[in-house]
């Protein structure tokens, strides 16, 4: 959708950072409008009833679409072959990419009342998508194609929008940080499994690698344009990402958020912004781990897996600092179901089968993160690598101490994402100061979070 107004206004007044930042916003409002587009008609099963069985002894052909590395295609195209094995009449194309751009592709692709058949989704999408009608109510289905009875509840519950369930999640994971060993076990620099008990213990500590490293490698990333590492903080300060459909910080919590970042940039602690930036999008292979120009950067757990294979270095996963109240058991990825399939019932079996099968369990590991079903990850466990073991082993005990999840975040959420970026950048290289970036990004978060609920 134009904004035509503003697209006329916006040249001659706004200077360039925040002409960026309003680009942003009209192509997060085009999207949700292209959402409304798709829902029209949208919400229903396809042309089967709800909870109807699925449909495996007729040719049928389902599209499934999903974000990742190379190890996770491999793992995912080998479930859908032992799926195929059972059920010889079902048959997949796929279609997967970097994180950057695949909401862009699927919202597109929706409008055009073409979506995959099988959609994986994090929970920053969900309650647009599920409000928006582009993906299927599951709830006729549990119990029974789709079996839920070995999820933990509060997982399962993280799928849920108004208490109908919209997607199951493939897994679960929390947040770390990955640490390049390598680098700082001969600096005697290895920190505690435990991690740092504040963030000024932390900076002091990255502070160190960079000198030692003669300014090679710093110690750390700057993290200040992640949303999940902003909000990781604030719940360290009792606070959460969002109220309902507001924002649940202030424009000072966004202030001393960037500031805490400023200075570690100042120290020599964080890496500059433009070493920073290639990452922003969530590009794996531009992890500045992986690049070998940071020794710390955060990290999902289950991520390791696939960091360790861009790197030839040593890895580590340590909490981040402070008080372990950040962390929460998240669900990784969802799978749902396309609402407008013409096979949604045996798009849900399919999504059944890759939590509930156990050798499905086996060939998926914990790349996505943890099984979500008790019974799976009990009886692949022994099974594991020994990287994947240490991951497992990272998850229990974080997310022993973590905090409660936090409710499906507000509808619009994933514009915020690009807000935090956008203020973020604006802030590392200097073109806003850390106040009037905070600023701006409370003012047009706020501003989304309205529109997206409208």
């Amino acid at each position: 959708m134009t904004i035509s107004g503003r697209r006329r206004l916006a040249p001659p007044v706004l200077p360039a950072s925040r002409r960026r930042g309003l680009r942003q916003v009209l192509a997060a409002t085009a999207t949700l409008a292209l959402l409304a587009t798709a829902a029209c008609g949208g919400g229903s099963a396809g042309d089967q009833e709800p909870g109807a069985a699925p449909t495996t002894d007729s040719p049928v052909q389902l599209s499934v679409a999903w974000w990742g590395g190379p190890a996770r295609a491999e793992n995912t195209e080998k479930v859908l072959e032992l799926y195929k094995k059972s059920h010889p009449n079902v048959s997949f194309t796929t279609q997967w990419q970097g994180y950057s751009g695949y909401y862009d592709k699927i919202n597109t692709s929706a409008a055009g009342r073409n979506a995959p058949d099988i959609i994986q989704i994090d929970n920053r999408a969900l309650r647009e998508y599920a409000n928006k009608g582009l993906i299927a109510d599951l709830n006729p289905w549990a119990g029974k194609t789709l079996k839920v009875d070995q999820i933990d509840p509060k997982l399962l519950g993280t799928g849920k929008v108004d208490d109908k369930l919209y997607a199951l999640p493939l897994a679960s994971n929390t947040q770390a940080l990955a640490v390049d060993t390598t680098v700082i076990e001969p600096l005697g620099l290895v920190p505690p499994e435990t991690g740092w008990a504040s963030w000024d213990e932390f900076g002091t500590w990255a502070a160190q690698v960079t000198t030692a490293t003669g300014g090679k490698v710093w110690g750390t990333r700057d993290e200040s344009a992640n949303l999940s590492a902003f909000e990781y903080w604030l719940r360290q300060n009792g606070k959460e990402l969002y109220d309902g459909q507001k924002p649940g910080f202030t424009a000072a919590d966004a202030t001393a958020w960037l500031d805490l970042w400023a200075k570690l940039r100042d120290s020599g602690a964080a890496s500059p912004a433009e070493v920073a930036q290639p990452a922003n999008a969530g590009d794996i292979s531009k992890n500045t781990v992986a690049t070998k120009q940071t020794v710390a950067t955060f990290s999902y757990d289950n991520q390791l897996t696939e960091l360790a294979k861009a790197t030839d270095h040593k890895l580590m996963l340590v909490p981040l600092p402070g008080p372990a109240e950040g962390a929460y058991a998240r669900p990784s990825q969802f799978f749902t179901a396309y609402a407008g399939g013409k096979n949604v019932a045996t798009a849900v079996d399919v999504i059944n089968f890759f939590v509930n099968d156990p050798e499905a369990g086996a060939i998926l590991g914990t790349e996505r993160g943890l099984p979500p079903n008790d019974q799976v990850s009990a009886a692949i466990l022994p099974s594991f690598s020994e990287q994947l073991k240490y991951v497992a082993a990272y998850d229990d005990r974080v997310t022993s101490q973590a905090g409660d999840t936090p409710p499906v975040p507000a509808q619009g959420d994933s514009q915020i994402v690009q807000l935090l970026i956008s203020a973020a950048e604006n802030a590392g290289f200097g073109r806003q100061s850390t106040s009037d970036a905070a600023a701006e990004f409370f003012s047009q978060t706020t501003s989304a979070l309205e529109r997206a609920s409208s």
